[in-house]
Formats: structure tokens, C-alpha cells, sequence
């Protein structure tokens, strides 16, 4: 359920859809590129071998992360 959440609320992260998908990948690479995306973990960055690949990861993952904190759901004043 979480991760619906956050594919619905950053459809940036959303390429991936869930961790099923992401397994399907072959290419090592991409497919930490996925799992982090999903997962929101730079842990799954520091695995990729392709230093350009992971410091793009690394500051989508960190962006994602500084989205989901600072979400605050308004209440309505009627």
C-alpha cells in the first residue's frame, strides 16, 4: 500500500512500479536504479557500479526522501 502512495503522490518514482518489476530486470545496474527509486533507499545506490548511474540515483533518492518529509496534509477550516 505504501507504494502506491508514493507512486500516486511522485510520478517521478513511478517508472518502476513495484519491486516485482524491478526484478525483472537484468542489467545489474538498472536494476538497483529501480529498487532504489521504489524503496526510497540510497543503500540500493551505493551498489551501482557506474559512478555517473549512481550519483544521479543518489540525488533522486534524496529528493524523493526530502518530498515524503515535507508532505503535510492540510486540514479544512470550515
Amino acid at each position: 500500500m505504501y507504494y502506491m502512495f508514493v507512486m500516486l503522490l511522485f510520478p517521478v518514482f513511478s517508472f518502476a512500479g513495484d519491486i516485482d518489476q524491478c526484478n525483472q530486470i537484468h542489467d545489474k545496474d538498472r536494476n538497483h536504479v529501480c529498487m532504489a527509486t521504489v524503496t526510497l533507499s540510497v543503500n540500493e545506490c551505493d551498489k551501482i557500479s557506474n559512478l555517473d548511474l549512481r550519483i544521479s540515483c543518489v540525488r533522486q533518492v534524496r529528493d524523493g526522501q526530502r518530498q515524503v518529509n515535507s508532505f503535510h496534509p492540510t486540514k479544512d477550516k470550515k
